[in-house]
């Protein structure tokens, strides 16, 4: 059934889990908004899920690790130490890292570009399928396209946007965060933040020595 709900036991999330596996999209917590849940390599639920947000097709998506020190799988850069040290200070949590990807990385999710936008969730719901799945997760916050700007998706906002779209709704919270993740950009000569979040740039400074970051 459309949208139904799953208590995020190990059975409920081992039924999200198979139905990301079968091509379907789920909502599921991760450590700020509620997302749209998919498997990377399959095309057909990718666009599902810009269908679903009524958005254009054509930006990339970022994909979720389990483990922090798989970034090198899925991309690759000069900065490996900055890399190692961000990822250090601050996966699993509400930072994405902006790389060069690897040919691992599926066309379609970097809508045929040359950079990946990775993450590394600790929300314990989202770990749990992660596990379950067995590989990357794509995830887009649970919103209508414009719809929720300057607020994190919750649970009732995902219902009430994009509930009866899903196929399941995974039931969980984010990690007490306030703001969407911070989104950093390593591919340029300058280190950048693309979006603000609660990791601020004085946290990024500081745990990097040496590389400023810009806004």
């Amino acid at each position: 059934m459309s949208g139904s709900r799953l208590e995020p036991t190990p059975e409920g999330i081992e039924t999200a889990a198979d139905c990301i596996c079968d091509g379907g999209v789920v909502v599921a917590p991760s450590d700020t908004n509620l997302a749209l849940t998919l498997d990377p390599w399959n095309e057909a639920a990718i666009e599902r899920a810009f269908r679903i947000k009524n958005r254009e097709p054509t930006d990339p998506l970022t994909l979720f690790i389990r483990d922090p020190a798989d970034w090198e799988r899925w991309a690759t850069t000069d900065r490996e130490a900055a890399v190692d040290t961000l990822v250090d200070a601050f996966w699993p949590g509400p930072l994405n890292i902006i790389l060069e990807k690897t040919e691992r990385v599926p066309d379609r999710v970097v809508a045929g570009g040359e950079t990946v936008a990775l993450g590394c969730l600790s929300n314990p719901t989202w770990r749990g399928l992660s596990a379950a799945v067995d590989q990357p997760l794509c995830m887009t916050s649970a919103n209508l396209t414009g719809q929720a700007d300057g607020q994190l998706v919750d649970l009732d906002l995902a219902i009430e946007q994009v509930g009866d779209r899903v196929d399941y709704i995974l039931d969980g919270e984010a990690q007490g965060t306030t703001q969407s993740s911070t989104i950093v950009d390593l591919t340029d000569m300058e280190p950048t933040i693309l979006r603000h979040g609660d990791i601020t740039a004085t946290d990024l400074d500081a745990a990097v020595d040496g590389l400023a970051f810009e806004s």
